[in-house]
């Protein structure tokens, strides 16, 4: 599989600033759906903010779009097949666990690991979603939330701080990972609390 992520990298990497986002939104579907690619969206998400900053929203945006696609995908698969499907994939024990957090969750459970980096489990609460029959336009809200705090916060990074990103992702990807979500929840809290301050009260 690390030779599969290997050339999908290099292969993304050939294309232009135009056609960046095609790549990444395949990467991201193929990695939220049939294949496992850790870190390879997010460091092809990072290396083309930081070499066309002009376009790092739109890449992550698509990279987004491209991961909520796959990760649809497992959804409706799962919830074709049962918990068969699940039973040939995963041990008795983790689907346990999976299923007590939806249970406790709902959404939740699929958004928050939907943030987080490898090694955190996600495709498990893709699955899980679908077999337990959590509602369409709830997975797909919560994925979308998830995927955009994390992408949008590493274009954010990669826009901001450029090849010191990427080197930065590199050596320590777990940490920029989960710093990068982080700070852009920060960002949208600032903005709308800035917001609310500057709308005036509407009169009563």
């Amino acid at each position: 599989m690390g030779n599969v992520a290997s050339r999908l990298e290099a292969f993304v990497r050939g294309l232009g600033s135009e056609t960046a986002g095609l790549g990444l939104f395949v990467a991201a579907f193929f990695d939220s759906s049939l294949l496992s690619l850790p870190e390879v969206n997010d460091l092809l998400l990072v290396y083309f903010g930081a070499t066309f900053p002009q376009n790092a929203y739109f890449y992550a945006f698509m990279t987004m779009l491209g991961s909520a696609s796959g990760a649809s995908m497992l959804y409706w698969l799962a919830r074709s097949k049962g918990h068969a499907y699940l039973r040939r994939r995963f041990s008795e024990g983790r689907l346990d666990e999976a299923f007590a957090v939806f249970r406790r969750f709902g959404a939740l459970a699929v958004a928050v690991p939907a943030v987080l980096p490898p090694p955190f489990p996600f495709k498990i609460f893709v699955l899980s979603a679908g077999v337990l029959g959590l509602p369409f336009r709830h997975f797909l809200g919560a994925i979308v939330i998830g995927r955009s705090f994390r992408y949008f916060g590493e274009a954010y990074l990669a826009v901001r701080y450029g090849e010191l990103a990427m080197t930065a992702l590199r050596e320590n990807a777990t940490l920029v990972l989960v710093s990068a979500p982080l700070l852009a929840l920060v960002v949208v809290g600032l903005y709308l609390v800035a917001k609310r301050r500057l709308v005036p009260p509407v009169a009563r």
